[in-house]
């Protein structure tokens, strides 16, 4: 679910959160997407359970993307398309959470990712070289011109996040969700050389592990029980941020997550859970993306194992079974995460 505006950005789904049963710690994903947090046992959906103690955790994400090749990036410039694109993706989180007081939590998480497999056939230096050397569908004589890059790693965006329960009868609670991610990530790096002309430039905000931009997110999340032992938890957040690098905007997103959690009171919870994110175009230097936006819903099955009752491991695996992108856009083929976490 890449794209090509790369969807790294909007795809969030199911990813970056702190399973604990014994309450939930918001997370982020890659820059500039929403808040993720374990409730009373999901993985990825946010839910009311408020932290008793403070929580320390770390988590790998990885995803993985079909991509085109450099005959269809060819193609696409001989239409006029401008494409870019990356093959995977990894981040790796460091969070934070406490307690305020019994109805209200606040969490920090720094992030470092890393996107790997980046083309672009748009940028200055691809442009010129098609300029000197124009693509020609089924020609793969002009493949020189595509810019390229092996990786793109450095700090993300730090987000700040809390929770505050407004209602909680006992079998329900209700919690607001507010948070803003900072623009403390890296947004320099660099394309590899190009082939064609020789020059490096700097990777469009997409593939930089920053955004350069502030982003604010709220909602509202439940957690509650269909028996002693299932449980639920739920959230709706939506999420719009301000201008970042290089003149780009994220596309404002609405983001709706439902887990079931199983015998949740023991060591062992299988999780299932539905993600969705529902997302609008992106603008850059004042213009729509037409290739961005999009639907995406992720089915995610996982589970967390409590060591003991402070630690907790946990690993999810997610599934896109619907995809509905805008414009020319590759699919995300899966993704999955493992953490630890432990209660201090």
């Amino acid at each position: 679910m890449l794209k090509y505006r790369s969807l790294q950005k909007a795809i969030l789904l199911a990813t970056a959160s702190l399973p604990l049963w014994i309450g939930g710690m918001t997370s982020v994903h890659a820059h500039g997407e929403s808040i993720r947090g374990g409730g009373g046992g999901s993985i990825n959906t946010v839910g009311a359970a408020i932290l008793e103690k403070s929580v320390v955790g770390v988590r790998w994400d990885a995803r993985r993307y079909e991509t085109f090749s450099d005959q269809q990036l060819i193609d696409f410039r001989a239409d006029g398309e401008d494409v870019h694109m990356h093959s995977s993706e990894d981040a790796y989180f460091l969070s934070f959470g406490f307690p305020v007081n019994e109805d209200m939590d606040i969490s920090f998480m720094l992030q470092y990712n890393n996107f790997k497999g980046f083309k672009d056939n748009g940028d200055q230096n691809a442009s010129n070289c098609f300029t000197a050397t124009p693509a020609v569908k089924g020609n793969p004589g002009s493949a020189n011109c595509i810019s390229s890059t092996a990786e793109s790693p450095g700090i993300g965006d730090m987000l700040i996040t809390s929770r505050y329960r407004f209602f909680n009868d006992g079998d329900n609670q209700w919690a607001s969700v507010f948070g803003v991610i900072l623009p403390t990530g890296k947004i320099t790096n660099q394309t590899d050389v190009n082939r064609g002309t020789g020059e490096r430039e700097i990777i469009g905000t997409h593939n930089q592990p920053g955004s350069g931009a502030i982003t604010f997110q709220g909602g509202v999340a439940y957690s509650g029980h269909l028996t002693e032992q299932v449980a639920i938890d739920a959230n709706v957040i939506y999420r719009f941020g301000t201008q970042g690098a290089k003149q780009f905007r994220s596309g404002n997103s609405w983001q709706l997550d439902v887990a079931t959690s199983f015998a949740h009171h023991g060591s062992i919870v299988p999780v299932i859970e539905l993600n969705g994110i529902f997302f609008d175009q992106d603008i850059e230097n004042d213009e729509i993306k037409k290739n961005s936006g999009g639907d995406v819903i992720y089915l995610s099955p996982g589970i967390s194992f409590s060591l003991n009752d402070k630690q907790t491991i946990y690993t999810n695996v997610s599934y896109p079974i619907y995809q509905e992108l805008t414009g020319i856009s590759n699919d995300e083929k899966y993704r999955w995460s493992v953490g630890w976490s432990t209660a201090l």
